[in-house]
């Protein structure tokens, strides 16, 4: 009669923990970073032996619980994180991409249009040396190119400063998942085996590896009790009873590198701070190409200058100035009697007539569509990269939900369940209680 009470009793512990761990599950549906419960379930045994001529006996009393433990796989864990770091990666470039070929965008208003209106201009000039008007909207032509190259620059310039502020942002990010890691760490350590606060910490260190994962190629190493270590390009981030943190070094130019407690490290691999380090390589160069395009410009147009003379039968004085680069490109004046249309001693449009030579295959126009050209080819590149990251990490996200998402369906069905076992355990005790009492009533 006590077995009976004995196995009732452990069958209602077990089941009403079971039922628990089930309604953990159901809330947490739609948490991306929960891994599904499961309540480990034994049966409980006893043996004894008393005489030694006799046997051991073997006894059954009821359930045992074994303790809790999360659907998961260890490969498909690693997996998710090693995709999902090319996706964010993959995303984070093709976005600063997109915004630096949104900034050389050729629109009207852009440097291809405006020099493309220069040289029509040039043309009918050549037709018309004297005409006052079209020497003035000359003369606007080349400050329009100008204004164009320096607002091309300046939003190059404020790019580079985003992607910086965006480089740091991250950092901050993947200091604090270091923080957290490091503090689930220490609790690990002393949780118990088997228990809800030890798979609450394993959630929450999952959660801190995908965020340090999804910003630089980190190497992961797992202690006892699943103890988390973190170390990148040779440097510990985090050890027993250690942190250290990652920062950005922004450089003048616009490119930026990395550090851990102040000393340089690698470029990571993958990543967004290894999408935001290339994404600012590419952003300088881009800026260093603009830059030698206003410079071949103001050489091209001052040569152009030197080689004829004005009306005044003297040498056509220098119209731009590019010492500071494409930001600091002016012109240095804009008095149309300053045009050198002729040429020395000849023809009163002989030196206009020559401006459309600047339109040969290592002219300006040229050169801008090298740039925007080469822009287009990287963007193109982080859109496919992006799109076959995605695929790639969809791929893997499916394989590991399968197994450690909830499935509320899976979920009814075990409620239902472990609602019998339970039921059946209760009635265990009420059939002992009745047998015990009609016994008793014997005497």
């Amino acid at each position: 009669m006590t077995d009976m009470y004995s196995i009732g009793t452990s069958g209602i512990r077990a089941y009403q923990r079971a039922l628990s761990t089930i309604s953990v599950n159901i809330s947490n549906a739609e948490n991306p970073n929960y891994v599904r419960r499961n309540l480990r379930l034994a049966e409980l045994t006893s043996s004894a032996g008393i005489n030694p001529y006799f046997i051991h006996q073997t006894g059954f009393g009821g359930v045992e619980i074994g303790g809790i433990s999360r659907s998961t796989d260890p490969f498909l864990e690693a997996n998710v994180r090693l995709t999902g770091a090319a996706l964010y990666g993959a995303e984070t470039r093709f976005r600063w991409m997109k915004n630096a070929e949104t900034a050389l965008g050729d629109t009207e208003h852009g440097v291809g249009a405006k020099f493309n209106k220069l040289f029509a201009i040039a043309e009918e000039l050549a037709s018309a040396p004297f005409n006052s008007v079209l020497r003035n909207q000359f003369i606007s032509e080349i400050d329009a190119s100008v204004t164009a190259i320096n607002r091309t620059a300046n939003v190059l310039a404020t790019l580079s400063g985003q992607i910086s502020g965006a480089a740091e942002q991250e950092v901050i990010t993947f200091n604090e998942a270091i923080e957290n890691l490091a503090k689930t760490n220490l609790a690990l350590r002393i949780a118990t085996n088997g228990s809800s606060k030890q798979a609450a910490l394993l959630d929450q260190r999952d959660a801190a590896l995908a965020v340090l994962s999804e910003r630089a190629d980190v190497t992961i190493s797992f202690a006892d009790k699943g103890v988390a270590n973190i170390s990148y390009d040779g440097q510990s981030l985090v050890d027993v009873g250690q942190t250290n943190t990652l920062s950005v070094i922004s450089g003048a130019s616009g490119n930026i590198s990395l550090a851990v407690n102040g000393i340089s490290v690698t470029a990571p691999s993958r990543g967004s701070l290894s999408a935001l380090l290339s994404s600012a390589t590419t952003t300088v160069q881009r800026r260093t190409e603009l830059d030698n395009l206003a410079n071949q410009f103001a050489v091209d147009i001052n040569a152009w200058q030197a080689a004829g003379e004005t009306n005044a039968g003297v040498a056509g004085p220098p119209l731009l100035n590019a010492a500071g680069g494409a930001t600091a490109l002016t012109m240095i004046t804009r008095d149309p009697a300053d045009l050198a249309l002729a040429t020395a001693g000849g023809a009163t449009n002989g030196n206009i007539a020559n401006f459309s030579a600047l339109r040969g295959s290592t002219g300006v126009e040229q050169i801008w569509t090298n740039i925007v050209g080469a822009q287009a080819i990287v963007t193109a590149s982080a859109q496919s990269e992006n799109a076959a990251a995605k695929a790639q990490y969809e791929a893997a996200r499916e394989a590991r939900d399968s197994l450690s998402s909830v499935d509320l369906d899976r979920e009814a069905a075990d409620l239902l369940r472990y609602q019998e076992a339970y039921n059946a355990s209760a009635r265990v005790i009420q059939v002992a209680r009745e047998n015990m009492q009609n016994i008793l009533a014997l005497f």
